[in-house]
């Protein structure tokens, strides 16, 4: 294995790596070290980690051309008016089962539902 072939912890699975290099053979191996670590968090044994966004960013696989992109993560914010179309993209925050989009990151102005994406 390479250095610094998974610069995200979920890329250390060899199966979520787009380069297939992964530490891991197991599936979704990074996932499962978020997941415990976020558990550990929310029970206040690491207190100087609350603010940390602990699964972003990463990619996002996206199949259908209309999903729409709102201003905010919810139904309850306008839409922009724009898709993604079919594609892959980078989500750099996540809330509430909703992705801020890379290209959107400065304004914070363009979410999508992760109800309609494959995290790859």
């Amino acid at each position: 294995m390479k250095r610094g072939c998974a610069p995200y912890a979920e890329w250390l699975g060899q199966k979520e790596n787009p380069q297939g290099k992964g530490w891991a053979a197991g599936e979704k191996y990074g996932e499962k070290i978020l997941s415990i670590l976020k558990a550990v968090v929310s029970e206040g044994k690491v207190q100087f980690m609350e603010s940390l966004t602990l699964s972003a960013p990463y990619m996002v696989r996206v199949a259908i051309p209309d999903l729409n992109i709102r201003k905010g993560p919810g139904t309850d914010f306008p839409k922009t008016g724009k898709f993604t179309g079919v594609g892959i993209f980078t989500v750099v925050e996540e809330q509430d089962g909703w992705g801020l989009l890379k290209a959107y990151a400065e304004k914070r102005d363009g979410w999508i539902s992760l109800a309609f994406t494959t995290r790859i």
